[in-house]
Protein backbone atom coordinates (compact mmCIF):
# COMPACT_ATOMS: atom_id res chain seq x y z
CA UNK A 1 0.00 0.00 0.00
CA UNK A 2 1.35 3.39 -1.33
CA UNK A 3 1.91 5.99 0.74
CA UNK A 4 2.81 10.24 -0.06
CA UNK A 5 2.18 12.38 2.69
CA UNK A 6 0.33 10.30 4.99
CA UNK A 7 -2.23 9.91 2.28
CA UNK A 8 -3.95 6.83 2.45
CA UNK A 9 -5.78 5.90 -0.51
CA UNK A 10 -8.70 4.27 -0.75
CA UNK A 11 -11.64 3.14 -2.93
CA UNK A 12 -15.46 3.47 -2.65
CA UNK A 13 -18.01 0.86 -4.25
CA UNK A 14 -21.64 2.43 -5.12
CA UNK A 15 -24.62 1.31 -6.90
CA UNK A 16 -24.40 1.16 -10.87
CA UNK A 17 -25.79 4.71 -11.99
CA UNK A 18 -25.13 6.72 -8.49
CA UNK A 19 -21.33 7.06 -9.15
CA UNK A 20 -21.96 11.00 -9.58
CA UNK A 21 -24.32 11.47 -6.48
CA UNK A 22 -21.70 9.40 -4.51
CA UNK A 23 -18.92 11.59 -5.52
CA UNK A 24 -20.89 14.42 -3.97
CA UNK A 25 -21.04 12.84 -0.66
CA UNK A 26 -17.68 12.08 -0.75
CA UNK A 27 -16.46 15.53 -1.49
CA UNK A 28 -18.47 16.96 1.73
CA UNK A 29 -16.08 14.74 3.54
CA UNK A 30 -12.79 17.02 4.91
CA UNK A 31 -9.20 16.09 4.23
CA UNK A 32 -10.33 13.85 1.08
CA UNK A 33 -8.47 14.62 -2.63
CA UNK A 34 -8.17 13.37 -5.91
CA UNK A 35 -11.16 11.40 -6.67
CA UNK A 36 -11.94 9.69 -9.91
CA UNK A 37 -14.78 7.61 -11.01
CA UNK A 38 -15.24 4.71 -12.40
CA UNK A 39 -18.08 1.88 -13.36
CA UNK A 40 -19.48 1.46 -9.22
CA UNK A 41 -15.71 3.34 -7.88
CA UNK A 42 -14.91 6.07 -6.60
CA UNK A 43 -10.81 6.17 -5.36
CA UNK A 44 -8.71 8.62 -3.82
CA UNK A 45 -6.99 9.39 -0.52
CA UNK A 46 -7.93 10.22 2.70
CA UNK A 47 -5.47 12.39 4.88
CA UNK A 48 -7.77 12.51 7.60
CA UNK A 49 -9.58 10.04 9.89
CA UNK A 50 -10.41 7.35 8.28
CA UNK A 51 -13.78 6.51 10.61
CA UNK A 52 -15.47 9.38 8.05
CA UNK A 53 -15.39 7.30 5.04
CA UNK A 54 -17.65 5.14 7.27
CA UNK A 55 -19.93 7.90 7.95
CA UNK A 56 -20.63 7.45 3.93
CA UNK A 57 -24.53 6.82 2.99
CA UNK A 58 -25.01 6.31 -0.81
CA UNK A 59 -21.87 3.90 -0.10
CA UNK A 60 -22.02 0.25 -0.35
CA UNK A 61 -18.63 -0.05 0.97
CA UNK A 62 -15.19 1.51 1.13
CA UNK A 63 -11.69 -0.09 1.35
CA UNK A 64 -8.00 0.69 1.42
CA UNK A 65 -6.28 0.14 -1.24
CA UNK A 66 -3.60 -2.41 -1.65
CA UNK A 67 -2.67 -2.46 -4.74
CA UNK A 68 -3.71 -2.17 -8.68
CA UNK A 69 -2.67 -5.24 -10.83
CA UNK A 70 -2.29 -5.55 -14.46
CA UNK A 71 -2.71 -7.39 -17.18
CA UNK A 72 -5.79 -10.13 -16.12
CA UNK A 73 -6.63 -11.91 -19.20
CA UNK A 74 -10.03 -13.68 -19.91
CA UNK A 75 -7.80 -17.39 -20.51
CA UNK A 76 -7.56 -19.78 -17.63
CA UNK A 77 -3.88 -19.18 -17.75
CA UNK A 78 -4.87 -15.83 -15.45
CA UNK A 79 -5.30 -17.59 -12.64
CA UNK A 80 -1.33 -18.39 -12.13
CA UNK A 81 -0.74 -14.72 -12.89
CA UNK A 82 -3.10 -13.73 -9.96
CA UNK A 83 -1.21 -16.02 -7.76
CA UNK A 84 1.81 -14.29 -8.12
CA UNK A 85 0.64 -11.25 -7.57
CA UNK A 86 -0.62 -12.37 -4.52
CA UNK A 87 2.51 -13.31 -3.17
CA UNK A 88 3.60 -9.58 -3.00
CA UNK A 89 0.53 -8.55 -1.10
CA UNK A 90 0.93 -7.29 2.35
CA UNK A 91 -2.07 -6.62 4.72
CA UNK A 92 0.28 -5.67 7.71
CA UNK A 93 0.72 -1.93 7.00
CA UNK A 94 -3.34 -1.97 6.41
CA UNK A 95 -4.53 -3.78 9.37
CA UNK A 96 -1.81 -1.40 11.67
CA UNK A 97 -4.35 1.44 10.31
CA UNK A 98 -7.55 -0.28 10.80
CA UNK A 99 -6.59 -1.72 14.17
CA UNK A 100 -7.09 2.46 15.27
CA UNK A 101 -9.94 2.10 14.13
CA UNK A 102 -11.77 -0.87 15.35
CA UNK A 103 -10.19 -4.50 17.36
CA UNK A 104 -8.57 -6.52 15.19
CA UNK A 105 -6.82 -9.84 16.52
CA UNK A 106 -3.29 -10.94 16.46
CA UNK A 107 -4.16 -13.57 14.17
CA UNK A 108 -6.89 -12.42 11.98
CA UNK A 109 -9.35 -14.42 10.39
CA UNK A 110 -10.28 -12.89 6.56
CA UNK A 111 -12.82 -12.92 3.96
CA UNK A 112 -12.64 -12.61 0.33
CA UNK A 113 -14.70 -10.74 -2.06
CA UNK A 114 -14.18 -10.99 -5.95
CA UNK A 115 -16.35 -8.97 -8.57
CA UNK A 116 -15.70 -8.41 -12.51
CA UNK A 117 -17.47 -7.48 -15.44
CA UNK A 118 -17.86 -9.58 -18.65
CA UNK A 119 -17.20 -13.45 -19.13
CA UNK A 120 -13.91 -14.89 -18.19
CA UNK A 121 -12.77 -18.92 -18.24
CA UNK A 122 -12.58 -18.76 -14.64
CA UNK A 123 -15.16 -17.75 -11.89
CA UNK A 124 -14.89 -15.37 -8.36
CA UNK A 125 -14.91 -18.89 -6.56
CA UNK A 126 -11.57 -20.22 -8.31
CA UNK A 127 -9.88 -16.42 -7.68
CA UNK A 128 -10.82 -16.89 -3.93
CA UNK A 129 -9.76 -20.02 -3.70
CA UNK A 130 -6.16 -19.14 -5.57
CA UNK A 131 -5.66 -15.61 -3.24
CA UNK A 132 -6.89 -17.56 -0.41
CA UNK A 133 -3.96 -20.05 -0.05
CA UNK A 134 -1.51 -17.94 -0.74
CA UNK A 135 -2.41 -15.07 1.36
CA UNK A 136 -2.79 -17.61 4.53
CA UNK A 137 0.93 -19.11 2.88
CA UNK A 138 2.65 -15.28 3.28
CA UNK A 139 0.26 -14.25 6.59
CA UNK A 140 1.44 -16.67 9.21
CA UNK A 141 -1.20 -17.14 11.35
CA UNK A 142 -3.87 -16.14 9.29
CA UNK A 143 -7.30 -17.97 8.26
CA UNK A 144 -9.48 -18.03 5.38
CA UNK A 145 -13.34 -17.68 6.80
CA UNK A 146 -16.09 -18.13 3.84
CA UNK A 147 -18.39 -16.05 5.89
CA UNK A 148 -17.60 -12.44 5.71
CA UNK A 149 -20.29 -12.00 8.67
CA UNK A 150 -17.01 -14.08 10.99
CA UNK A 151 -14.50 -12.91 9.47
CA UNK A 152 -12.28 -10.19 11.05
CA UNK A 153 -11.09 -8.42 7.52
CA UNK A 154 -12.46 -8.33 3.72
CA UNK A 155 -10.07 -8.40 1.03
CA UNK A 156 -11.72 -7.14 -2.24
CA UNK A 157 -10.88 -7.76 -5.60
CA UNK A 158 -12.96 -6.07 -8.11
CA UNK A 159 -11.75 -6.45 -11.46
CA UNK A 160 -12.51 -4.10 -14.85
CA UNK A 161 -11.24 -5.46 -17.86
CA UNK A 162 -7.88 -6.12 -17.33
CA UNK A 163 -7.02 -4.70 -14.53
CA UNK A 164 -8.25 -5.53 -10.53
CA UNK A 165 -7.92 -3.11 -7.55
CA UNK A 166 -7.48 -4.98 -4.48
CA UNK A 167 -8.04 -3.54 -1.24
CA UNK A 168 -9.11 -4.68 2.62
CA UNK A 169 -12.60 -3.12 3.81
CA UNK A 170 -12.29 -0.29 6.78
CA UNK A 171 -15.45 -1.36 8.49
CA UNK A 172 -16.18 -4.54 9.86
CA UNK A 173 -19.28 -5.16 7.87
CA UNK A 174 -20.14 -3.13 4.42
CA UNK A 175 -21.56 0.42 4.81
CA UNK A 176 -24.96 -0.88 3.03
CA UNK A 177 -25.50 -2.87 6.02
CA UNK A 178 -27.58 -0.82 8.59
CA UNK A 179 -28.21 -1.70 12.21
CA UNK A 180 -31.91 -0.83 12.16
CA UNK A 181 -32.71 -3.17 9.52
CA UNK A 182 -34.13 -5.59 11.76
CA UNK A 183 -36.93 -6.52 9.05
CA UNK A 184 -35.92 -7.54 5.69
CA UNK A 185 -38.99 -7.84 3.02
CA UNK A 186 -39.06 -9.00 -0.35
CA UNK A 187 -38.53 -5.70 -2.69
CA UNK A 188 -36.99 -3.78 -0.13
CA UNK A 189 -35.10 -0.82 -0.92
CA UNK A 190 -30.89 -0.97 -0.21
CA UNK A 191 -30.38 1.69 2.22
CA UNK A 192 -27.45 3.31 0.03
CA UNK A 193 -30.12 3.64 -2.64
CA UNK A 194 -32.47 5.01 -0.56
CA UNK A 195 -29.82 7.26 1.04
CA UNK A 196 -29.18 9.15 -2.50
CA UNK A 197 -32.91 9.67 -2.86
CA UNK A 198 -32.60 11.72 -0.02
CA UNK A 199 -29.69 13.40 -1.02
CA UNK A 200 -31.73 14.07 -4.65
CA UNK A 201 -34.68 15.97 -2.08
CA UNK A 202 -31.95 17.97 -1.06
CA UNK A 203 -33.54 18.16 2.44
CA UNK A 204 -32.48 20.08 5.85
CA UNK A 205 -33.35 19.46 9.41
CA UNK A 206 -37.07 22.01 8.65
CA UNK A 207 -37.74 18.76 6.11
CA UNK A 208 -40.73 17.29 6.49
CA UNK A 209 -40.83 14.53 4.35
CA UNK A 210 -43.44 11.46 3.38
CA UNK A 211 -43.15 8.28 1.82
CA UNK A 212 -46.46 7.13 0.93
CA UNK A 213 -45.61 3.68 -0.25
CA UNK A 214 -42.83 2.75 2.54
CA UNK A 215 -42.58 -0.73 2.74
CA UNK A 216 -39.91 -2.29 5.48
CA UNK A 217 -39.65 2.22 6.02
CA UNK A 218 -35.75 2.43 4.81
CA UNK A 219 -36.51 5.99 3.05
CA UNK A 220 -37.54 7.24 5.63
CA UNK A 221 -35.26 6.58 8.35
CA UNK A 222 -32.60 7.71 6.40
CA UNK A 223 -34.13 11.02 6.07
CA UNK A 224 -35.08 10.79 9.45
CA UNK A 225 -31.26 9.88 10.57
CA UNK A 226 -30.24 12.99 8.22
CA UNK A 227 -32.48 15.31 10.30
CA UNK A 228 -35.73 15.63 8.42
CA UNK A 229 -39.22 15.03 10.18
CA UNK A 230 -40.31 11.88 8.19
CA UNK A 231 -43.53 10.30 8.83
CA UNK A 232 -45.31 7.68 6.24
CA UNK A 233 -47.62 4.35 5.29
CA UNK A 234 -48.15 1.36 3.58
CA UNK A 235 -51.30 -0.80 2.58
CA UNK A 236 -49.96 -4.03 3.69
CA UNK A 237 -50.30 -4.78 7.01
CA UNK A 238 -46.91 -6.62 7.31
CA UNK A 239 -44.93 -3.87 5.61
CA UNK A 240 -46.22 -0.81 8.26
CA UNK A 241 -44.95 -3.61 11.24
CA UNK A 242 -41.73 -4.28 9.60
CA UNK A 243 -41.45 -0.56 9.50
CA UNK A 244 -42.23 0.18 12.81
CA UNK A 245 -40.21 -2.01 14.06
CA UNK A 246 -36.68 -1.03 12.02
CA UNK A 247 -37.67 2.78 13.21
CA UNK A 248 -37.70 1.54 16.83
CA UNK A 249 -34.36 -0.11 16.07
CA UNK A 250 -32.88 3.38 14.68
CA UNK A 251 -33.85 5.23 17.24
CA UNK A 252 -35.71 7.81 15.61
CA UNK A 253 -39.01 9.04 16.20
CA UNK A 254 -41.05 8.50 12.24
CA UNK A 255 -44.92 7.78 12.44
CA UNK A 256 -45.76 4.96 10.49
CA UNK A 257 -49.59 4.68 9.58
CA UNK A 258 -51.42 1.73 7.76
CA UNK A 259 -53.56 3.53 4.59
CA UNK A 260 -54.32 3.64 1.63
CA UNK A 261 -51.35 5.63 -0.83
CA UNK A 262 -54.39 6.52 -3.04
CA UNK A 263 -56.33 8.50 -0.99
CA UNK A 264 -53.77 10.12 1.65
CA UNK A 265 -54.73 11.90 4.88
CA UNK A 266 -52.48 14.94 4.90
CA UNK A 267 -53.94 18.01 4.03
CA UNK A 268 -53.01 19.48 0.46
CA UNK A 269 -49.58 21.34 0.23
CA UNK A 270 -48.25 20.29 3.54
CA UNK A 271 -45.32 18.58 2.64
CA UNK A 272 -41.97 19.41 1.39
CA UNK A 273 -40.61 16.36 0.38
CA UNK A 274 -41.89 12.95 -0.41
CA UNK A 275 -39.61 10.11 -1.47
CA UNK A 276 -40.65 6.73 -2.47
CA UNK A 277 -40.00 3.54 -3.91
CA UNK A 278 -42.66 2.88 -6.02
CA UNK A 279 -44.37 -0.79 -6.71
CA UNK A 280 -43.23 -2.59 -9.37
CA UNK A 281 -45.12 -5.32 -9.42
CA UNK A 282 -42.31 -7.67 -9.32
CA UNK A 283 -41.29 -8.44 -6.29
CA UNK A 284 -44.00 -7.17 -4.89
CA UNK A 285 -47.40 -7.63 -6.45
CA UNK A 286 -50.30 -5.41 -6.80
CA UNK A 287 -53.57 -5.81 -7.32
CA UNK A 288 -54.18 -2.47 -9.33
CA UNK A 289 -53.58 -2.23 -13.13
CA UNK A 290 -49.86 0.34 -12.69
CA UNK A 291 -51.06 3.05 -15.32
CA UNK A 292 -53.90 3.14 -13.00
CA UNK A 293 -52.60 3.00 -9.69
CA UNK A 294 -49.69 4.94 -10.77
CA UNK A 295 -52.26 7.90 -11.63
CA UNK A 296 -53.80 7.67 -8.90
CA UNK A 297 -50.78 7.95 -6.47
CA UNK A 298 -48.96 10.85 -8.70
CA UNK A 299 -52.77 12.61 -7.74
CA UNK A 300 -51.94 12.21 -3.79
CA UNK A 301 -48.68 13.16 -4.33
CA UNK A 302 -48.92 16.11 -5.79
CA UNK A 303 -51.80 17.14 -4.01
CA UNK A 304 -49.89 17.17 -0.95
CA UNK A 305 -46.70 18.63 -1.83
CA UNK A 306 -46.08 22.02 -0.45
CA UNK A 307 -45.62 24.65 -3.44
CA UNK A 308 -41.57 24.31 -3.42
CA UNK A 309 -41.49 20.86 -2.94
CA UNK A 310 -39.72 18.31 -4.26
CA UNK A 311 -41.23 14.83 -5.41
CA UNK A 312 -38.06 11.82 -5.80
CA UNK A 313 -39.48 8.74 -7.07
CA UNK A 314 -37.66 5.45 -8.05
CA UNK A 315 -39.67 3.27 -10.54
CA UNK A 316 -39.32 0.79 -13.13
CA UNK A 317 -41.36 2.28 -15.50
CA UNK A 318 -40.85 6.20 -15.29
CA UNK A 319 -43.30 7.01 -18.42
CA UNK A 320 -46.13 5.97 -16.32
CA UNK A 321 -45.32 9.08 -14.16
CA UNK A 322 -47.44 11.96 -15.07
CA UNK A 323 -47.69 14.58 -11.56
CA UNK A 324 -49.56 16.95 -13.37
CA UNK A 325 -47.69 20.37 -13.18
CA UNK A 326 -44.73 19.26 -11.84
CA UNK A 327 -40.91 18.63 -14.06
CA UNK A 328 -38.70 16.37 -14.42
CA UNK A 329 -35.72 18.09 -13.39
CA UNK A 330 -33.77 15.03 -12.86
CA UNK A 331 -33.55 11.80 -14.26
CA UNK A 332 -30.79 8.24 -13.45
CA UNK A 333 -31.41 5.12 -14.30
CA UNK A 334 -29.36 2.61 -12.05
CA UNK A 335 -28.97 -1.00 -11.56
CA UNK A 336 -30.58 -2.55 -8.72
CA UNK A 337 -31.25 -6.01 -7.72
CA UNK A 338 -30.69 -7.19 -12.05
CA UNK A 339 -33.23 -4.28 -13.05
CA UNK A 340 -32.83 -1.39 -14.81
CA UNK A 341 -34.93 1.35 -12.02
CA UNK A 342 -35.30 4.74 -12.69
CA UNK A 343 -35.00 7.44 -10.29
CA UNK A 344 -37.08 10.90 -11.26
CA UNK A 345 -36.46 14.20 -9.38
CA UNK A 346 -39.82 16.31 -10.05
CA UNK A 347 -40.52 20.05 -9.32
CA UNK A 348 -42.68 22.95 -9.73
CA UNK A 349 -39.75 24.83 -11.90
CA UNK A 350 -39.13 23.92 -15.37
CA UNK A 351 -37.12 20.92 -16.55
CA UNK A 352 -37.05 17.96 -18.91
CA UNK A 353 -39.72 15.65 -20.23
CA UNK A 354 -39.88 12.15 -18.46
CA UNK A 355 -38.18 9.71 -20.96
CA UNK A 356 -40.94 8.12 -23.42
CA UNK A 357 -43.66 10.82 -22.79
CA UNK A 358 -44.03 12.52 -25.17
Amino acid sequence: MSRVSNALPFFALTTAGLEAISAQELARLPHITSQTLSYRRLSGTCQGDLASLCTLRTIDDVFLELATWREIGRPRSSLEWLRHLAFALDLHEAVAHLARLRAIRRFPQFSLSVSFVGKRNYTSEEIKEVLAKVLEYTHRGWLYQRDDRQADLNVRVFLEQDVATVGVRISKTPLHDRFYQQVHLPGALKPSVAAALVMLAQITSTTTVLDPCCGSGTILIEAALQGACACGGDSNPTAVAAAQTNVTAAGVAVPIFHWDATSLPQACASIDRVITNLPWGRQVSVETALPVLYRRLCTQMRRVLAPAGRLVVLTHDPALLDPLDVSCVEQIEISLFGQRPTILVFSPTSGKNVKGDQ
